[in-house]
């Protein structure tokens, strides 16, 4: 049955895919004017946005980070709010308004998804995220633009050279940095789904002492959770990230697509941001190999760049995620690795053997067209808050 559907967009994480795909669904889709960070929280925007919902005649409205005013106005109008989280952790909907019986929670990473369960939510739901294969299927990539991108290697995405940990860090005492460096050393270029990442009371404690404006959010998290996620997380995967892109530039032609102000390891050819449309997509298509590192502040789920990468047959190969082997058959669809080492041995091999590498890429876009795409994800969105399933 076709639906109105409301989609409330961000600027922070744009998401035409959604769009095309609820287009494509047959469902009728209205784009509110103001993005999610525009929508002031006061009695004028509340009477602006129930009166859109009203005239539109909206079934339902769906974003992909969560807004207090639209679990209000919703709340208060009967309709259902469903939240596709596609970042992680997405703190925006760890706060009190979350809660109302109204509003539908979906987390693409499980670890995610089982914190928020323990807290009681009524409505919280596991949905990884999804791959646009039609939009690769209409994409035109012409020889000269193969020849552009063409590599060895590539990886699009930021190293967090600039971060909150190295910017508070003279702030912390000789005791308290050698208890950090500790507690990244033992959790860095290891990926086997184990969280070594634990921060003790006192770490807590020391950090508020010296960076209490760091705790200035309105979420409704711990400060444990808070510090490990967004402080030390963006240090380690910068420290990871770092170190691998300075590490495989010795050995292969690797393409860097970064923006401008992120420290790049000698040797590593830096390209300008991509947009995340045609641009990375071509990118992805013309690399012998797609490399992913994951933000270390995804747990266990697999990023959009996994998904993406494998919606244009691309090659992806992954550190090791707790929930590719759910999704994929790892060595069949997708390759992953488990320490820098194995990420040289696998590159190597694969780098070495041409027809396997494309027998894997053309078997892992068949995986996500046959059961990962946007329509399969939005079908289950829809069939949850229509109450078809649980």
């Amino acid at each position: 049955m076709s639906m109105r559907i409301l989609f409330a967009g961000s600027k922070v994480q744009e998401c035409p895919s959604v769009l095309l795909a609820l287009d494509r669904m047959g469902h009728r889709v209205a784009y509110y004017t103001k993005p999610i960070e525009e929508m002031q929280e006061d009695e004028e925007e509340e009477k602006a946005l129930e009166s859109f919902l009203k005239k539109y005649k909206v079934d339902f409205v769906l974003s992909n980070f969560f807004t207090s005013i639209i679990a209000r106005v919703t709340n208060r109008l009967g309709m259902k709010y469903a939240v596709w989280c596609m970042d992680s952790p997405t703190y925006s909907t760890w706060v009190e308004e979350s809660a109302l019986d109204n509003c539908y929670l979906f987390y693409f990473d499980h670890r995610e998804y089982e914190l928020k369960k323990q807290s009681g939510h009524p409505n919280v739901y596991h949905l990884p995220l999804a791959a646009d294969v039609v939009w690769g299927e209409k994409l035109v990539i012409t020889d000269q633009e193969t020849q552009k991108y063409s590599c060895n290697m590539s990886f699009v995405g930021n190293l967090y050279t600039e971060n909150l940990y190295d910017r508070a860090l003279d702030r912390f005492s000789a005791d308290m940095q050698d208890a950090f460096t500790e507690t990244i050393e033992s959790s860095a270029f290891t990926w086997d789904g184990q969280d070594r990442l634990h921060l003790s009371p006192g770490m807590v404690q020391a950090v508020r002492s010296v960076c209490p404006e760091i705790f200035g959010h309105p979420y409704k998290i711990s400060d444990e959770y808070f510090l490990k996620t967004f402080l030390l997380g963006r240090k380690l995967t910068q420290v990871e990230r770092t170190l691998l892109m300075e590490l495989l530039a010795e050995r292969y032609d690797i393409h860097l697509y970064t923006g401008d102000t992120e420290v790049v390891p000698e040797g590593v050819r830096r390209f300008p941001p991509i947009d995340a449309g045609d641009g990375a997509l071509k990118v992805f298509h013309s690399s012998k190999i797609n490399l992913n590192i994951t933000l270390r502040s995804i747990a266990s789920g697999i990023p959009a760049r996994v998904f993406d990468v494998m919606s244009i047959g691309g090659f992806m190969l992954s550190n090791w995620q707790q929930e590719i082997p759910e999704l994929f058959v790892e060595d069949e669809e997708i390759v992953t690795y488990k320490t820098p080492e194995e990420l040289i041995e696998k590159a190597d091999y694969y780098l070495r053997h041409d027809e396997e590498r494309a027998r894997i890429a053309a078997n892992g876009y068949r995986k996500v067209k046959e059961q990962h795409t946007y329509e399969h994800r939005l079908a289950k969105i829809i069939s949850i808050i229509q109450g078809e399933i649980q």
